[in-house]
């Protein structure tokens, strides 16, 4: 009678297939217990055995990953909840959601772990054929990098392998419509004149007796023009501006350190601080002399403001350099009082009512390229690693720059014979 071929250790044998069986630590209760597991199966003991001996390896080097069986949608659905606790914007979180909805009508009954490079670049294509508008696509392909992205990363990691890394977007040629409207559009700005005017009249407004009856008055409304001020010379979004505190400012190394955002939807006293808009937000801005002197100005007179607002009603859970002064002593300074105050100093100086204070980014760029400063540099200090609007302005500024540049050197060649 013939030995019965011993199978290589660790694999079994069920219903002629085979499978290598191992074990993995999971934490339960807050403690580490260890759990048997099984390969999928095999049609021979020795393929088995060689994926087991794989997980070993990958286990003894730390890169192995005990991939759940979570589906798309249960993925999704999850990543949507935490995404919602970063203190994002109600409107963020439901575009982020709506493009995952669409998304999940193609993956969601599959295991995230599952979904191969592949697939997923054939959906791309298949929907850029079917007519998809190119902002469409880049939205949903968005929403899937953020998605599994988090998946394959720390502290979640689920999947071993992030499947939308180096996918290809697919290919989209500017019609002669659009390329005409994006050569005619005219971004706002403010040149270097009318940015003198702008913040000359945001600082008489607080003694004007129409906008400040009493001194507090006129310290709140002084805080307001050095928020426009610092938005213009620095590049800051508004909400990174308005949650600064004062650990968050490094006068030695002359740089605001942005590590979060102000978010809230239901009144300032609703307030929350998330991340930045994105990893390229998370940076260190540079100061000039005059934006560091701006700074210590406002610690200056916000003891002042403080004593007068009452120190026993002040809000103490964070300190802000720039505070509600009004109804919510203490809390952060609302980015609507800050829109409300730039809307009155444009209608006095009698400057365009459309700007804002994002727009004050814009007004950045354009001095930063009149000066000189490379495009990398300046997307940098905005907090942002490509921008269609900055690229414009910075090409538009610097187009001026090369033409008055060749003026000087016709003139300088004319008395060349």
């Amino acid at each position: 009678m013939a030995r019965r071929k011993k199978l290589p250790s660790g694999v079994r044998k069920k219903n002629g297939r085979y499978t290598y069986r191992y074990d993995v630590y999971v934490i339960e209760n807050g403690k580490s217990r260890r759990k048997q597991k099984e390969t999928p199966s095999f049609s021979t003991p020795e393929e088995a055995y060689e994926t087991g001996v794989l997980i070993k390896a990958q286990q003894i080097t730390g890169t192995y990953v005990d991939e759940k069986n979570l589906t798309f949608s249960e993925w999704s659905d999850k990543w949507v909840e935490i995404y919602s606790n970063l203190g994002r914007s109600d409107n963020t979180i439901k575009t982020k959601a709506s493009k995952l909805n669409v998304l999940k009508k193609e993956f969601g009954g599959f295991k995230l772990k599952d979904i191969t490079s592949l697939q997923y670049q054939e959906y791309l294509f298949r929907l850029k054929k079917e007519g998809k508008k190119k902002n469409t696509l880049l939205g949903m392909h968005s929403a899937m990098r953020s998605v599994v992205k988090a998946a394959a990363n720390q502290p979640y990691k689920i999947i071993a392998n992030d499947f939308t890394e180096g996918i290809v977007f697919p290919e989209y040629k500017e019609t002669l419509i659009e390329l005409k409207s994006k050569k005619n559009k005219k971004v706002n700005y403010l040149e270097k004149e009318e940015l003198s005017l702008f913040i000359k009249t945001a600082y008489e407004l607080p003694d004007c007796h129409e906008y400040a009856e009493t001194e507090k008055d006129s310290l709140v409304l002084r805080q307001y023009a050095r928020v426009l001020h610092i938005l213009a010379f620095t590049g800051l979004r508004i909400g990174e501006l308005c949650s600064l505190e004062k650990e968050d400012i490094d006068y030695e190394n002359k740089q605001i350190n942005v590590i979060k955002n102000l978010y809230y939807q239901d009144g300032i006293e609703s307030f929350t601080l998330g991340p930045p808009k994105n990893e390229t937000s998370i940076r260190e801005v540079d100061m000039t002399n005059k934006v560091v002197q701006l700074f210590k100005d406002q610690e200056f007179e916000l003891k002042k403001l403080k004593l007068m607002l009452g120190l026993d009603v002040i809000y103490k859970n964070h300190d802000f350099i720039f505070i509600n002064g009004v109804r919510k002593p203490g809390y952060p300074l609302s980015p609507l009082a800050v829109n409300a105050y730039m809307k009155n100093v444009l209608e006095k100086a009698e400057l365009p009512k459309s700007l804002t204070p994002h727009k004050l980014r814009h007004t950045y760029t354009s001095l930063s390229a009149e000066a000189g400063i490379d495009l990398s540099s300046i997307q940098r200090q905005l907090g942002h690693a490509d921008d269609e609007i900055t690229k414009t302005i910075y090409l538009h500024v610097t187009k001026a720059k090369r033409k008055s540049d060749i003026e000087k050197l016709e003139e300088l060649m004319s008395s060349v014979e």
